[in-house]
């Protein structure tokens, strides 16, 4: 029986671990971390593995996401296996295509080989951890270590960002060379600005949901505060990074999570609310939103409020929009093959006659959903289309289906989780957070938790409004988890 623990519970501490790795490692961005990123997964597949043949047991997987799964790998490899062409470059901004051999000419292959097999095995990689957390959130107690492991991962980026902040250039070459570390777009491990705020929305989404169900249950004034710590830190991370994403992604999140819990406390309690403890609180928490954005704006404040009310305007006269628009026009029903944007893109740039400097070298499109389309085309979009949004509406409606338990992370961070998944596809929008492999692993384990939800069939407690409420507290109902 201690060996059968063992085994189960061995690629499960291990999983935690990857998801704590995965931010702080420069957030996988460089490829010897996505190397470190995929043996880890590949070690994690072979125990799992490994412990469900001692043990006789068939991982829990539900067979769409199986299946989707499957399908985007076959595509991918097949891509990269039957490549057409290598890339070499004339200058920053332009390059030359050298064909090769393929096995065979006439079928879709990806046009770059070396780049399509580095991010197939990335994705591979990826591809098992998300059906590993398929079987693992099925499980209430590891569904709820994930996510503590996830809000706490974020929330050390936070803080790391907000050190690495106050401390300025001299603080960042712990990290950074010289040149970069005088620059003001890196924010903790992260390289682009952008990403970390991000990785800091998962985790501010998760930190709502934990906080929510702190304040839920009767006592554990511990957990309270520990989690109005970690929002604080989150939010604090949120409004030092000079990203406009993260103080949209915020705010964003807080309207969405905020909203939906508030509508369900109306629901059950109506308005018999103690007013001047609400009165206190809402003064409090305008009091920390206010220091909060005078942190944020405290050094070189107007440059940071034209940057905000020209943030639409930036956009359109910077990222190249008709040159994507052309190039997914002329893309086939399978794409380019995966992690070929960077070198299908300079090609049409040439045409439109962007390919200077003072356009730059675009490793990706300020848009994953143009990304996606031109690495996987139609075809492949579909797949990712399905996958994701499958476990989402899964997601969903378990959260909506169960009774009100405001005492229960489980309830509440189902919501959450899919509403820090829908800020990561609002942010796609205009930046590419899906590109990176640490990202990608927070938002494909969002995904799983869905799918996770469709094999689980658990015996539903009395709702909240079976309990009379307490004036002092949001509910009294005791659910673990």
């Amino acid at each position: 029986m201690t060996l059968d623990r063992a085994l189960a519970d061995a690629p499960r501490w291990m999983f935690l671990c990857i998801l704590v790795y995965a931010p702080l490692a420069y957030g996988c961005t460089r490829p010897v971390t996505i190397v470190v990123l995929n043996q880890f997964s590949a070690a994690l597949v072979a125990v799992w593995l490994a412990g469900c043949a001692w043990r006789r047991r068939w991982p829990v997987v539900p067979w769409p996401a199986a299946a989707l799964v499957t399908l985007l790998l076959l595509q991918g490899w097949w891509f990269a296996w039957n490549a057409h062409s290598i890339h070499t470059y004339r200058t920053w901004v332009t390059m030359d295509r050298i064909f090769i051999a393929s096995l065979f000419p006439g079928w879709p292959g990806a046009v770059d080989r070396d780049l399509a097999r580095a991010a197939m095995l990335n994705l591979t990689a990826l591809a098992a951890l998300f059906l590993f957390a398929c079987d693992l959130l099925t499980r209430p107690v590891w569904r709820k270590r994930v996510w503590v492991a996830m809000a706490l991962a974020a929330f050390a980026v936070a803080v790391l960002g907000v050190a690495l902040k106050f401390g300025g250039p001299e603080a960042r070459r712990w990290l950074w060379d010289e040149r970069v570390a005088k620059g003001a777009t890196t924010f903790a491990a992260y390289r682009y600005h952008g990403n970390a705020a991000s990785m800091l929305s998962i985790g501010w989404a998760l930190g709502l949901g934990l906080a929510v169900a702190a304040f839920g249950r009767p006592g554990r004034p511990l957990a309270r505060v520990g989690w109005m710590v970690v929002l604080l830190g989150l939010l604090t991370g949120l409004f030092m990074n000079t990203s406009r994403a993260g103080w949209g992604l915020a705010v964003l999140v807080l309207v969405v999570v905020g909203g939906r819990f508030l509508l369900a406390r109306w629901r059950v309690f109506g308005w018999d609310i103690e007013w001047r403890s609400a009165a206190l609180q809402a003064a409090a928490l305008l009091v920390v939103m206010g220091a909060l954005v005078a942190a944020g704006l405290s050094t070189d404040w107007r440059e940071k409020l034209v940057r905000l009310n020209t943030a639409g305007e930036s956009m359109q006269s910077r990222y190249p929009a008709r040159v994507y628009h052309e190039v997914v026009r002329e893309t086939g029903a399978l794409g380019y093959g995966a992690g070929c944007f960077q070198v299908v893109l300079p090609v049409y740039m040439e045409i439109f006659g962007l390919a200077t400097e003072n356009h730059g070298f675009w490793e990706h499109a300020h848009n994953d959903y143009y990304e996606f389309l031109i690495n996987w085309g139609w075809g492949g979009l579909a797949l990712w289309v399905l996958l994701i949004g499958g476990g989402l509406l899964a997601g969903l409606r378990d959260h909506f289906r169960a009774p009100i338990h405001w005492g229960s992370a489980q309830w509440v961070l189902g919501y959450c989780g899919v509403a820090a998944a829908g800020g990561i596809l609002v942010h796609s929008l205009w930046d590419f957070p899906l590109q990176k492999a640490s990202i990608l692993l927070y938002f494909l384990t969002l995904v799983a938790d869905g799918w996770a939800r469709l094999g689980v069939s658990e015996a539903p407690a009395a709702p909240i409004n079976e309990v009379p409420p307490d004036r002092t507290q949001l509910g009294s109902t005791r659910l673990r988890g």
